[in-house]
């Protein structure tokens, strides 16, 4: 087997984009690590200075700081690896399965980080001064599973949102991400335009929308249009 005819399947484009365990593995991981070390010592200087933790109990911190990262992370896959992956013999449907389960095993990697530092914060009542890190209302105020979930789908979706916007780059240049930042933004300003007049009577439907619905759709939407982008990109 040549080194042309290797690379073929979505797992071989899993291990390429894993080639780098520091950007995959360990930035992640000093991020959620930072969020503790920081949210905790800026409660100590609070409590030193007489205030109190309380207000720092809905914060969610621990979600917001590893999205933009992999954001970034999810383009820089897109970007970086699609013209190496293609010359080693990855199919482009390939390349975008294997950039999903790169997304899933990232996404896995951080809701276990987060599960862990969840087990140590309880375990010594929220880092030994009461504050609360990674319990907010924002990710189930302490419950594993919504707390694994937020951050399995956040990150996911994440990934996907900067995998679809790069793949956009590499198939129009500057004008694919702009074209799909104006997009949506107009797409967002036609349905508040819609819905405005009714807003009374469609409230009860908005709602009930459960924010996981709205975030494997938009992981679904991406990866079309990731494919859909990369299927006719030219190889630079």
């Amino acid at each position: 087997m040549s080194a042309v005819d290797h690379l073929v399947s979505p797992v071989d484009v899993l291990a390429l984009q894993y080639g780098n365990p520091r950007r995959m593995i360990g930035i992640p991981l000093l991020i959620l690590g930072g969020v503790v070390v920081l949210t905790v010592a800026v409660s100590v200087a609070v409590l030193r200075a007489g205030g109190t933790v309380a207000g720092a109990q809905g914060n969610g911190s621990i979600l917001w700081s590893v999205l933009g990262y992999t954001v970034a992370l999810g383009a820089q896959n897109v970007a970086s690896s699609f013209p190496f992956s293609l010359a080693l013999g990855s199919s482009r449907r390939a390349f975008v399965l294997g950039n999903l389960l790169t997304a899933a095993a990232q996404a896995l990697l951080v809701a276990v980080a987060s599960l862990v530092l969840l087990g140590i914060e309880v375990a010594t009542g929220g880092w030994f001064i009461g504050v609360h890190v990674v319990r907010s209302g924002l990710t189930g105020d302490g419950d594993p599973l919504v707390l694994g979930g937020a951050m399995l789908l956040g990150v996911l979706m994440a990934m996907s949102i900067g995998g679809v916007f790069a793949a956009a780059w590499v198939r129009f240049g500057a004008r694919g991400p702009l074209g799909i930042a104006i997009g949506t933004t107009a797409l967002l300003v036609v349905v508040l335009l819609v819905l405005s007049p009714i807003a009374a009577s469609v409230r009860p439907a908005v709602e009930a929308i459960e924010p996981w619905w709205v975030a494997v759709l938009v992981t679904a939407v991406a990866l079309v249009g990731q494919y859909l982008f990369l299927r006719r990109a030219s190889v630079r």
